[in-house]
């Protein structure tokens, strides 16, 4: 096990690791359940794996983590010198994740988890209990960034959205490679390549979560992203959860501020938020607009159609039939 301890002001974190998180972000988030008090409570994780596969055959023999102390980030990797060996490096890895409330990873959901989940079976005959607690942030940063930089991968995110490009990095294709000739040769300079991309990772790690946790802290205090389809994007996650103020400015963002294509995805939906506001005739002459102009595609047409009538009938009906019961339109 090595540790490292990098001061958090060094890492240039607003949210993550200062005061209380919010219940709301953590949701966004991807955590189900109930959310930890403090982000001492949060263990961030990377693991590289003998493959990428998945399955029994494939080893978990690093485990890169980081948690929050004292105004630090404690870095540790856990590290299986040999595969004999791996029944006590599994409990090892066990021990420290059943000690945490949540985990966060990189796409850790559909990859990290279930292979630890299954080394863990295998050598232990035991189960991982902290997945259903688990921030995935590998789907809100694509909600936040695929619409403007394509690739969201934790390496494209360090250049486009940290500006902090790795200039020297072992291709991920070659660290299997370079474990098992770190076993056969004990030359440290086989491993140490592998050891500093996994520390990069789970830094990195932390600060998209603090990235990430800031865009939706101030979608939800009332500023949308500045880039539309990131505003359309939190407006969907919004509205599913209810929180129909922070969809409403996110809505509107990415009507205002979208280009022609991100204008319709958004028009609809931002037409009923106005109805919901009570402002019917403000939502019909944005609808009206875009089909003077012959904009959409025919079912879009006719799914603005539809709405422009129902709001030419909550103008005339007043305020009573502004609001339809939920589903209603779908039925």
């Amino acid at each position: 096990v090595r540790e490292e301890r990098i001061t958090l002001d060094d890492l240039g974190l607003e949210l993550v690791g200062r005061g209380t998180p919010d219940p709301r972000t953590l949701a966004h988030l991807g955590l189900r359940g109930p959310a930890p008090a403090r982000w001492e409570d949060v263990l961030f994780l990377d693991t590289e794996t003998t493959g990428l596969s998945g399955g029994t055959g494939t080893y978990v023999f690093l485990l890169g983590t980081a948690r929050i102390a004292d105004g630090e980030l404690v870095l540790r990797q856990h590290l299986l010198h040999d595969l004999g060996a791996e029944r006590a490096f599994v409990a090892a890895l066990a021990a420290e994740l059943d000690r945490f409330r949540a985990c966060a990873s990189y796409n850790g959901k559909c990859f990290d988890l279930p292979l630890l989940r299954a080394r863990v079976v295998l050598a232990l005959r035991a189960e991982l209990a902290v997945d259903e607690s688990h921030l995935d942030l590998l789907h809100p940063a694509r909600r936040l960034w695929r619409g403007r930089f394509g690739a969201v991968t934790l390496r494209q995110l360090e250049d486009s959205v940290l500006d902090d490009a790795r200039l020297d990095d072992i291709p991920g294709a070659l660290i299997p490679e370079r474990f098992f000739a770190w076993l056969r040769s004990g030359d440290e300079a086989q491993i140490a390549p592998v050891l500093a991309h996994n520390a990069r990772d789970v830094v990195s790690l932390v600060r998209i979560t603090d990235r990430v946790a800031r865009a939706i802290t101030q979608a939800l205090a009332g500023r949308a992203p500045d880039h539309a389809p990131a505003a359309l994007s939190l407006a969907r996650a919004f509205e599913r959860s209810g929180e129909t103020e922070a969809a409403f400015c996110c809505w509107e963002s990415a009507y205002v501020e979208g280009d022609g294509e991100t204008r319709l995805r958004a028009a609809l939906p931002y037409a009923r938020a106005l109805e919901r506001r009570g402002d019917p005739a403000r939502a019909a002459a944005l609808v009206e607009t875009l089909l003077d102009l012959g904009r959409g595609t025919p079912r879009w047409r006719a799914q603005a159609e539809a709405r422009l009538r129902r709001l030419d009938r909550v103008r005339r009906t007043g305020p009573r039939a502004r609001i339809a019961p939920a589903g209603a339109e779908r039925r």
